[in-house]
């Protein structure tokens, strides 16, 4: 990974690590004020409601009485047809008063009061008819009170309730709410929304009329969520009017409560942009800067462990080349043998050197890769190390299935693998087996090498593939398993290793796995 995506990550978490706790206190708190702005909103709507119908069940006892005064001063007035003319002029939501005794046909009577209502208003008990449209669509009910002081006799006048319809526009007028009145029956009387005032002519059932109906018997407890005709979410509180049995709703759409915190969410949006967008910009800089030190510190602590290898390795092969050159300057026959031993076995140490640091200068990626058979591969590494193995009194054995193809430049592959099994046949105790196994899993081509050594502990494996980490002698400089790494991944592919102490250690190199290349055709 470049130092440049380094710093991108180091700097992505460290604007996340910082707005995280923003985002989280703000959702907090909007939540907190969201289900503040619903509670205020639905007491706000309970208490309009509770006014509204106070109101008009003031209104519509004022009519009431006013026709119950009428009717008195009817009674004790010789000239009662025209006191109840005049009644007209002094309650203007009155109309057709009429004074009804025994012998006033059906005819006469108001249009809704039937002539069992009728009877019962003769004999005491105040009536009013159901809500209705007159024939002009205004808005009426029609009443009677019996007459005070005279049997069997009763005054009715039908109800205009465009003064109620007045009341409740202005109600939403005002932006406070929307006030829905409903009768008995669970039928809108007024409205002041527009969308609903066509079901008030229409005699349309509205979603509120069940819990209106509920309301209006004192049934239950009314909600305070609901979902009007339109499909909106509202808020509202509801109220009975006792003298008429009528219910009274008064309702604001979810979202108008909840404004204030979703310009709270977009502000806190805007916030969290601006603190992540800073962030990101000095965590980038900062993360930059860091890993440049970092990096020219760990060069550095590089170089020490590598020059400090070098020079206790090379100190050693030079100790040793003297002591072949003191040999030589005797001039002994018998010391021939010696002496042709040990420079052999230095110049291979010494090629091993240059092996290992002609590797770390390749150049992996731009190195040419061919299609590569591992089942194949692996036969001719068996071969390759099998003198190196039979000196070290191991045997080498190859477990190949199906051909496993992947694509890989052969040179650096092979540097790689060797080194593994080199090592696995130094781990290994004399008589062991190193097996060498070759398949395809998952859609990856993968090379495995397992000897049965004395295995490493958990914590050796997380510094294994780093420069300079070795645990054998002179002669190593702790460059062949970073080498490996390198190689490996700069091929695509990935290096992983299981151990256990006692029970000796695995590499896998994993590759993608390719489709088999198509046979070459041969010449006529």
């Amino acid at each position: 990974m470049t130092r440049a995506k380094v710093a991108a990550r180091l700097s992505v978490m460290l604007a996340l690590t910082g707005v995280a706790p923003i985002v989280a206190l703000g959702a907090v708190g909007i939540e907190a004020m969201r289900r503040h702005a619903e509670a205020s909103t639905v007491a706000t709507m309970q208490e309009l409601a509770r006014q509204a119908a106070e109101r008009i069940d003031a209104y519509l006892a004022a009519q009431e009485e006013a026709l119950r005064v009428g009717a008195a001063a009817s009674v004790a007035d010789a000239h009662s047809g025209q006191r109840l003319e005049e009644l007209v002029l002094e309650a203007p939501g009155l109309g057709r008063v009429v004074r009804v005794g025994p012998e006033t046909p059906p005819s006469a009577l108001p249009e809704r009061i039937t002539p069992a209502l009728a009877a019962r208003a003769r004999a005491g008990t105040p009536v009013r008819s159901a809500f209705y449209l007159a024939r002009d669509l205004t808005p009426a009910q029609d009443l009677c009170v019996p007459a005070p002081s005279q049997p069997y006799v009763a005054v009715c006048a039908s109800l205009d309730l465009l003064e109620l319809w007045r009341f409740v526009g202005r109600v939403h007028g005002g932006g406070a709410g929307t006030v829905l009145a409903f009768d008995e029956s669970g039928r809108l009387v007024a409205s002041g929304a527009g969308a609903l005032r066509a079901a008030v002519l229409t005699g349309e059932r509205v979603p509120e009329a069940e819990v209106a109906v509920r309301v209006a018997r004192g049934e239950g407890t009314a909600p305070t969520h609901w979902v009007g005709l339109d499909g909106e979410e509202l808020l509202g509180g509801w109220a009975r009017l006792p003298r008429s049995g009528w219910a009274v709703a008064v309702a604001r759409p979810a979202g108008d409560a909840a404004r204030a915190a979703r310009t709270a969410q977009w502000a806190l949006a805007a916030v969290v942009l601006a603190a992540l967008a800073l962030s990101l910009a000095v965590g980038l800089a900062q993360s930059k800067r860091v890993l440049a030190e970092l990096e020219r510190e760990e060069r550095w602590r590089t170089a020490g462990r590598i020059a400090a290898g070098v020079t206790h390795d090379l100190g050693h092969r030079v100790a040793i080349l003297q002591q072949l050159a003191r040999l030589a300057e005797e001039g002994r026959a018998e010391a021939l043998p010696r002496l042709r031993d040990g420079l052999r076995a230095e110049v291979a140490a010494l090629r091993a050197f240059v092996a290992d640091f002609s590797d770390l200068s390749r150049d992996v990626r731009a190195a040419e890769r061919v299609p590569l058979e591992l089942g194949a591969f692996a036969a001719s590494l068996v071969r390759t190390a099998g003198p190196h193995a039979g000196r070290e009194g191991v045997t080498l054995g190859l477990e190949a299935g199906a051909q496993a193809w992947i694509r890989a430049d052969r040179h650096l592959l092979e540097r790689a693998a060797l080194n593994l099994v080199w090592n696995a046949c130094e781990a290994s105790p004399a008589g062991a087996e190193v097996r060498l196994r070759a398949a395809v899993e998952g859609g990856r081509g993968l090379l495995s090498v397992t000897d049965r050594g004395a295995g490493m502990p958990p914590e050796r494996l997380a510094s294994l593939f780093d420069l300079g980490s070795t645990k054998r002698g002179a002669g190593h400089l702790g460059l062949g398993l970073a080498n490996v790494r390198r190689i490996v991944e700069g091929l695509g592919g990935a290096v992983e290793v299981a151990s256990a102490e006692g029970a000796g250690t695995t590499f896998t190199l994993s590759f993608p796995a390719i489709a088999p290349p198509p046979p070459l055709e041969e010449e006529a």
